[in-house]
């Protein structure tokens, strides 16, 4: 089957879903890595400080699309790709700073709205893997509505608990709220599912969690050694696997849930 994953930057999808991707691609899925917003200046563990204004959107955007290729080459598979489209991200696009993104509408602009539609249409995805909008960012809220098909009940669809946002002081709050708000949306209830089975082993959990360690600092630029551990420790709550957010439709296909030991 051919999963996509809306990523609203680069690196969202490798912080949240690291191991399910890795989990897919085992079983024989090709997984797409949609990112949206990755025209950037967000990069303040670069070299970015320094340079001219006028240098700093293509530097980050170049540093940020190497990390994203970093994190792609560790799977060392040919089934898992990843798709640009170049948009800018809300502090340059809406000339706000950076802590003015949150709570802020989704932004329906027609270049935005139509390349999102645009890339899926081209994707020709099996089932779709979307965030749920924890944080309020506007881009990840954006990338969210703009991606949601037409027609939900019949398209395998899941939504990921975004990192760190879900692991901080009132994810949980989030959480519940953002999945009671799809399901009146969607007018389906979702409910919990996984990429793979449940881990037992202590060994296996930390394994895991040791793989999501290794996936998050690709993205050195954006976090450092706190926010990789916040990220890395947070699938122990799952027995070392991420939680999605499913419809009916994911949860019956026998190709997207793991047999349970």
């Amino acid at each position: 089957m051919k999963i996509t994953v809306v990523s609203p930057h680069r690196g969202d999808a490798a912080f949240a879903l690291a191991l399910a991707v890795e989990a897919w691609l085992v079983q024989g899925h090709a997984v797409e890595v949609v990112s949206c917003f990755t025209r950037s200046e967000f990069a303040p563990y670069s070299d970015a400080g320094s340079l001219h204004a006028n240098d700093r959107i293509s530097f980050v955007t170049a540093v940020r699309k190497r990390e994203d290729e970093a994190w792609r080459k560790q799977y060392g598979v040919a089934k898992l790709t990843l798709t640009d489209l170049n948009l800018k991200d809300a502090p340059i696009r809406l000339h706000c700073s950076p802590e003015k993104v949150f709570g802020r509408p989704a932004d329906v602009s027609e270049k935005v709205v139509s390349k999102v539609r645009r890339a899926l249409e081209l994707s020709g995805a099996g089932a779709l893997v979307l965030p749920l909008g924890l944080d309020g960012h506007v881009d990840h809220v954006s990338a969210r509505d703009a991606a949601m098909p037409a027609q939900t009940s019949a398209l395998p669809l899941a939504f990921y608990e975004e990192l760190p946002y879900a692991a901080r002081a009132g994810g949980e709050e989030a959480l519940e709220a953002a999945v009671n708000q799809l399901s009146l949306t969607l007018q389906t209830e979702l409910q919990p599912a996984f990429a793979s089975s449940l881990q037992r082993a202590e060994s296996a959990i930390e394994a895991a969690v040791l793989r999501k360690r290794r996936a998050a600092w690709c993205y050195d630029s954006q976090i450092d050694e706190s926010v990789t551990t916040e990220i890395a420790e947070f699938c122990r709550r799952y027995g070392g696997r991420e939680r999605l957010w499913a419809n009916a439709a994911w949860r019956g296909d026998v190709a997207l849930m793991p047999q349970t030991p």
